[in-house]
């Protein structure tokens, strides 16, 4: 991507600049203005006035450490991050990742530095994000698997069916009912589970009930509750 284009994006982002006044917030404040991003100075950080920003960027100061309550934390998590650091100790590394802080401005703050470290977070965000996101449907797609093997599993062992078989008649009535197969499977271990409470695990009508409905696919699966 472009220069250009970075910037450009980055004009279209709101800011939180949570930095004590001085003459270092005024060059961090000149840089923003210069970049053409909206931003709110913000000291010391309140909740109320960093929930409708994007881009947060926060110095690390004692005052800081005080004012950051559990709430905040949490919302700041969510938000991208500019720590600025005036010192390296542990404690405020420790906070700066804490706060999946995507990138870091040192002091005493040069100009030259701050755009670089703003594209950075920017950029270092939305990677974050996408692998969370990737994460999340890969979880989804390994929960669907077991949760159709385990329809099937249910079927093979109360009809003697074999696997194909046993996938067969989910995929049957997922298209006779025009739904997934996931939730046809899912509707088989909820009936089992159901079913199971009420006759009581080591009864057999339980999973005959629920393989012949499914099987016969003369309505939807039984459902107890």
């Amino acid at each position: 991507m472009e220069k250009h284009d970075v910037v450009a994006g980055l004009r279209q982002m709101q800011v939180g600049l949570c930095h004590p006044l001085d003459a270092e917030c005024r060059l961090i404040s000149q840089q923003l203005e210069r970049l053409g991003m909206p931003f709110r100075q913000v000291w010391p950080p309140v909740m109320s006035d960093l929930m409708a920003v994007d881009l947060v960027v926060l110095s690390l100061v004692p005052e800081a450490f005080i004012k950051i309550d559990k709430a905040l934390f949490n919302a700041l998590k969510n938000k991208i991050v500019v720590s600025v650091l005036k010192f390296e100790s542990p404690t405020v590394l420790e906070l700066a990742c804490q706060l999946n802080s995507s990138s870091l401005l040192f002091s005493p703050v040069k100009p030259f530095g701050v755009l670089s470290a703003i594209v950075l977070a920017v950029n270092q965000h939305k990677v974050r994000e996408d692998l969370l996101k990737r994460i999340s449907k890969l979880e989804g797609r390994i929960e669907s698997v077991r949760c159709i093997e385990q329809a099937k599993r249910f079927l093979m062992d109360t009809s003697g069916i074999s696997d194909a078989e046993a996938f067969k008649v989910i995929r049957d009535r997922s298209m006779d009912k025009r739904c997934s197969v996931e939730e046809v499977a899912q509707s088989i271990i909820t009936a089992k589970d159901a079913l199971e409470s009420a006759l009581g695990d080591s009864s057999p009508l339980a999973g005959q009930h629920i393989a012949e409905s499914v099987q016969r696919g003369t309505g939807t699966v039984v459902r107890i509750k």
